[in-house]
């Protein structure tokens, strides 16, 4: 069978006539008639730690600071992102971009997509708004909402495996995102309402279904008996329960296209190797997307507690943004980047082969590579390279460019904060501007709010 998008869909509308499918049916007929704005927009935040050099992202053409915006299509890409070749024409490489209202060292926290300072080298600090991941997310909903993978926990933690906490994403004020860091958890979490590779997975489903319309129906049976004061407090708690009912129905009703499109179940999924483990997330990433699971993935990629002794790298990431590894940090970093862009690669391939509309799943699709501390090991945040994958829905006019913007303080510098505006703002979220602005760039008057405007089609 031709595992599509289109296929599943068409499968999905059979036989079925549950009100929860409605929406969804509505969008079939919409592709069918052609109608580009019924197509879901997907985003994929992949954050490493360490920081992202700018040099090691940049082609050996556009070196330097100069301020530019080239096409990328006769131009070699730096070796360590060789797999990214066949992308170009949907490569963006964005640099020049500041982010000193955030947190430098080794991680800004949550300010990487928060756009504000917090925590300290152990302390992950005051969570100020959801992040610009999560917001981008509730543009696109989907039965998982947002979802995040991650192999390793905060930045110089050594949690492993299980619920994590890695401090990069809220989904409101006060209140973190949880990350899965175990593969084969995962798996049952996405994909154990249609199969399971324990055996246990449907029966732990069935189990959870019964127990949410009990709670559900004895909510409504005492909103009925309790005084009006009260009632707004149980609603809150009936629309929560009510939430999770309608996601566990979505996913009882998408058994067959959730079936269809999960990844084979293999040692990978069971593997302690990290880069082994990064492949299995990108694995579940991929296979959630093209199955309608989610539109919004955030994946943690590593922490610099992470070694990549698959690639023959004996020193954590700590230890080689301190030049304690017998390789340079230079060849550690390309040998590093070049196993994740070849992550990124597999994924756009896999979104690039599936047919959406006049095009496919990765024209309708952002993947954002980019690192929690900025700019190298000890981030100043003066520079935050972001490389980027996809079609971007055609909301953005920068696949297939190199776009570099004035260095910190010269005219016409841009921040992060300006960037996360451009996609809320690209993608339906009419933000004046989101995050805090950079106080010493406001005082000199070198300050911009808003989105970049020219970045938006």
């Amino acid at each position: 069978m031709q595992h599509t998008r289109r296929h599943a869909l068409k499968s999905l509308s059979m036989g079925t006539g549950s009100f929860l499918l409605t929406p969804f049916l509505t969008q079939v007929q919409l592709q069918a008639a052609g109608n580009a704005s019924a197509l879901p927009k997907r985003f994929v935040f992949v954050v490493k730690s360490s920081g992202i050099v700018p040099e090691g992202v940049t082609p050996e053409p556009f070196a330097g600071e100069e301020a530019r915006n080239e096409s990328l299509a006769d131009v070699p890409l730096p070796k360590s992102m060789a797999a990214l070749e066949p992308f170009k024409d949907q490569l963006s490489i964005v640099q020049g971009l500041s982010g000193k209202m955030c947190r430098g060292g080794h991680s800004s926290w949550f300010g990487a997509m928060g756009v504000y300072m917090t925590g300290g080298e152990h302390d992950r600090g005051a969570i100020l708004r959801a992040t610009a991941d999560a917001e981008l997310a509730k543009l696109n909903p989907a039965p998982f909402n947002h979802v995040g993978l991650a192999v390793r926990g905060p930045a110089l933690s050594k949690s492993f495996g299980g619920v994590l906490y890695p401090g990069i994403t809220a989904t409101a004020a006060n209140k973190e995102l949880p990350f899965q860091g175990s593969p084969d958890l995962a798996f049952e979490q996405l994909f154990g309402s249609a199969i399971s590779a324990s055996g246990q997975g449907q029966k732990r489903f069935r189990t959870q279904k019964d127990l949410l319309d009990f709670m559900v129906d004895d909510i409504r049976k005492v909103n009925e008996a309790i005084p009006s004061a009260e009632k707004n407090k149980l609603d809150a708690y009936l629309n929560a329960f009510e939430e999770l009912q309608v996601r566990h129905s979505r996913l009882t009703d998408m058994r067959d296209r959730i079936k269809t499109n999960a990844p084979a179940f293999d040692d990978k999924f069971k593997s302690d190797i990290e880069e082994v483990r990064q492949e299995a997330h990108f694995d579940l990433a991929s296979a959630a997307l093209i199955a309608g699971l989610t539109n919004c993935v955030t994946l943690r990629l590593d922490n610099l507690s992470t070694v990549y002794s698959d690639l023959g790298l004996a020193k954590h990431n700590h230890g080689i943004g301190h030049n304690e590894s017998s390789r340079s940090q230079e060849e550690c970093r390309n040998i590093i980047r070049k196993h994740h862009c070849g992550l990124l690669a597999d994924m756009a391939g896999k979104l690039k082969a599936v047919p959406e509309g006049d095009g496919t799943m990765l024209d309708n699709t952002m993947i954002i590579f980019f690192s929690d501390s900025a700019n190298k090991h000890h981030g100043d945040c003066f520079e935050w390279p972001y490389v980027v994958l996809g079609g971007c829905g055609g909301k953005l006019n920068i696949p297939g460019r190199y776009i570099r913007y004035p260095k910190y303080g010269d005219s016409g510098c841009r921040t992060i904060g300006n960037w996360w505006t451009t996609l809320l703002n690209a993608f339906g979220n009419p933000i004046e501007h989101y995050g805090n602005e950079d106080l010493v760039l406001k005082q000199n008057d070198s300050s911009y709010r808003g989105p970049l405007n020219d970045l938006i089609t």
